[in-house]
């Protein structure tokens, strides 16, 4: 059987690769719905500097895929299995470092290719099978699953009350993020600070929501997450630590491709933990795909994520989502027909 894989090859360029399916390398697997990251779209519009585009492609991008499973030779899972994928792949040893963190793991689509293919084929541990329910709104179980690595962090860190959540950044992060603690910390108080007010009337879970360049005086949060990456996250951090209390932990989740400057004075004199946080493990995918089951709230809101869904016919529809992602506010989804 040949397997037919769309790679990117240089900016916004998608070229088709085919090779022929091992059937003995793992869980085979057809796409249902694939859905962009900006950490995909930086890539297909080369705002990646050229020396890591050039280590890096030709490569398939997406990372948020879910599928159905076609063949897996020793039977675990059968055919016909709805799953979510984990992109991430983890050394063999064991270490005292969380996978997702271990320089030895792989991660598909950034320098390995991802979910863009017409069959996927993953080691057992990357699917995560779906008892039931299945829906389109899995699809963000990675998204999911990366906020769930913050909170574990978030929760070896906190030493003070947890009465008051910010979230900085009203994309789909930060939309994701402060959904997760409304669901995981029902007695606590969400705030969002954002600056468009299309995107901020969607997070209408959230107690609070205020304008970046308009929070009152009288404003303060016990803890924050940085949701915001680009060239914003400087004034997002610059303003996290004016209005967090002392030793509150602020975690890190937006991406910058450049460095940024930070108030080291306000952090010390604060006692402020800063928590960097990046992709996530399996454990992480496994509680994201039980919050979609099991909370209705989560479903309720995941729905309204979903900016648009692009139908993949051809290989031009594979731009297609890529180019109609650039215009969404929150999420674009691909349901793969190809």
């Amino acid at each position: 059987m040949i397997n037919r894989i769309y790679r990117l090859v240089d900016t916004k360029r998608i070229e088709l690769v085919q090779r022929e399916v091992d059937f003995d390398c793992g869980v085979i697997l057809k796409p249902d719905y694939v859905a962009v990251c900006k950490a995909d779209q930086r890539y297909y519009q080369g705002k990646r500097n050229r020396e890591i585009m050039r280590s890096k492609l030709p490569m398939a991008l997406i990372h948020e895929a879910t599928a159905t499973v076609m063949h897996d030779n020793t039977g675990e899972f059968l055919p016909g299995t709805k799953a979510v994928l984990i992109p991430l792949v983890s050394p063999i040893h064991t270490s005292d470092v969380k996978n997702n963190y271990n320089t030895e793991s792989k991660f598909m689509s950034s320098g390995h290719d991802g979910f863009l293919c017409d069959y996927t084929i993953v080691r057992q541990e990357q699917v995560i099978p779906i008892k039931s329910n299945y829906s389109v709104i899995y699809v963000f179980s990675e998204i999911i699953s990366v906020v769930f690595n913050a909170v574990e962090t978030f929760e070896k860190s906190c030493v003070t009350d947890i009465s008051t959540f910010g979230v900085w950044g009203d994309g789909s992060m930060g939309f994701v993020t402060a959904l997760v603690l409304r669901c995981i910390y029902p007695e606590s108080k969400i705030f969002v600070f954002g600056k468009t007010a299309r995107r901020l009337q969607r997070f209408s879970f959230a107690d609070e929501l205020f304008y970046v360049d308009d929070v009152p005086s009288d404003v303060i949060v016990n803890h924050a997450f940085e949701c915001v990456g680009g060239s914003s996250s400087e004034s997002a951090v610059r303003q996290i630590i004016q209005l967090i209390s002392p030793q509150g932990c602020v975690s890190l989740l937006g991406v910058t491709e450049d460095e940024i400057s930070i108030n080291t004075r306000t952090i010390l004199d604060k006692g402020l933990k800063i928590l960097g946080n990046n992709r996530s493990g399996i454990t992480d995918f496994v509680k994201a795909a039980a919050l979609i089951q099991n909370n209705d709230i989560c479903k309720k809101y995941l729905e309204t994520l979903i900016s648009e869904v692009v139908e993949i016919n051809n290989e031009r529809d594979i731009a297609k989502l890529f180019e109609q992602d650039i215009l969404n506010d929150f999420k674009t989804v691909g349901r793969w027909r190809l």
